[in-house]
């Protein structure tokens, strides 16, 4: 079945709330088609590659481009 782009913009955004290790409310996710873009500011790097394992473990997800910045 198909996943529209708005199911996994909401699917990566809940999966990053539920991570305690990612401040979600700093990143802003983009979803075209099933590409997703990661964009905002985290602490650490392992927050930065938590929240890019959220968005590939979404249902339909192509590509994940990670534009978050380590910001300490």
């Amino acid at each position: 079945p198909r996943v529209s782009p708005s199911d996994v913009k909401r699917k990566i955004e809940d999966a990053l709330v539920r991570s305690a290790k990612v401040d979600a409310d700093k990143i802003v996710v983009d979803v075209d088609g099933s590409k997703v873009t990661l964009r905002g500011t985290v602490r650490s790097w392992a927050e930065r590659q938590e929240a890019e394992r959220s968005a590939w473990a979404a249902p339909g997800v192509s590509s994940v481009t990670n534009n978050i910045v380590i910001s300490p």
